[in-house]
């Protein structure tokens, strides 16, 4: 959308309602016949709706709630077991069959999941979040996950973890069930060796793409013995990295998936120097748990082409991601960074 600058618009006037009526007319043009047509009041139908309880937001009436838009026509969404039928969903030939597996698994139920990194306070954006995809599932007569994605133990507090739970039972929800990414990390390990024998490749982790990296094609043998000393801890942090062979939507090439961190785990220890990424881990986990809708913001648009490219690659059940547009607020702070350095300050 255009910006409204003031030395831009054709001004008739000195006030501000002039310059907006202006910029208007510059944009849009003059009104047409429809516009100029006399709409019917809807005062009385109003108060007729008010008195039968069909508006939002009054006390003891019945109201138009999230679950109710979310429910039905509201949102076109695929049904459980017919992922197929998105737009932009890889199919491969064992994927009827995954589904059928899939839906035996599941019942046909609708399965969501919310994944906060537990790495600070949750604001309002969450808010919308936490009632996107647990309304959504409660909408649909389906179940939604707390899942912890907890792969930066030099981040994540066990506070944290507490906070998160407590927002999402104050907002007036009940996780199906409360996992953690951490959960599935010996599943993930032995899946990136299965990966790397196929598609991954061990790599100076400063290495910047395009133009391809020089270690893009590394024999797969030098990659799992590297691969291995990596989770040996003979490598240093930024030393080396695990990445996977592709081109993302927005361009990127070859995203990592494994990086060396020397920082015990919160529930796993000194088990791991080695972490997946959210890009690798976030599908696998989703797959996993057989959920149906992985509910995110648009700025995970451009990993949709690793989610399907990674659960294709290990021929493993793929959801689908659909996406929602970010909340955001004027005149407040919405980021978790933000809110952290202010209550570490004794501002808040």
């Amino acid at each position: 959308m255009p910006s409204v600058g003031l030395l831009a618009c054709p001004i008739g006037g000195t006030s501000a309602g002039h310059i907006l009526q202006r910029w208007v007319l510059h944009l849009l043009g003059p009104k047409t016949e429809a516009d100029l047509e006399k709409k019917p009041k809807v005062r009385r139908r109003r108060r007729e709706r008010l008195r039968t309880g069909t508006v939002s937001g009054e006390v003891g009436t019945e109201t138009r709630s999230l679950l109710e838009q979310l429910r039905g026509e509201a949102l076109k969404f695929h049904k459980p077991g017919e992922n197929y039928k998105t737009e932009g969903y890889v199919v491969t030939p064992n994927t009827m069959a995954l589904l059928k597996q899939h839906l035996a698994i599941t019942g046909g139920q609708v399965r969501t999941r919310f994944p906060p990194e537990p790495n600070g306070i949750l604001h309002i954006g969450h808010a919308k979040a936490i009632n996107f995809n647990f309304g959504y599932a409660k909408a649909n007569g389906g179940v939604c996950f707390l899942r912890y994605d907890d792969t930066n133990p030099e981040k994540e507090e066990e506070k944290y973890f507490t906070a998160i739970r407590d927002m999402v039972e104050w907002l007036g929800y009940q996780p199906y069930a409360v996992t953690h990414a951490s959960d599935y990390f010996d599943q993930l390990y032995a899946w990136a060796l299965e990966l790397i024998r196929r598609f991954f490749s061990v790599n100076e982790s400063k290495c910047r793409i395009p133009p391809p990296s020089p270690w893009r094609y590394r024999p797969v043998e030098e990659s799992l013995l590297l691969f291995e000393d990596m989770r040996k801890g003979k490598f240093g942090e930024g030393e080396a990295t695990l990445r996977m062979k592709l081109v993302m939507e927005d361009g990127k090439m070859d995203p990592v998936a494994y990086r060396v961190k020397f920082t015990p785990h919160h529930r796993t220890g000194d088990k791991w120097c080695i972490y997946p990424t959210y890009d690798y881990t976030h599908c696998l986990c989703d797959s996993i748990e057989h959920i149906t809708h992985s509910l995110c913001t648009k700025e995970f648009q451009a990993r949709r082409s690793s989610y399907f490219w990674l659960c294709n690659a290990l021929d493993v059940y793929c959801p689908v991601q659909w996406e929602y547009g970010r909340l955001n607020l004027l005149y407040t702070v919405v980021s978790k960074r933000k809110i952290i350095r202010l209550v570490e300050t004794g501002a808040v």
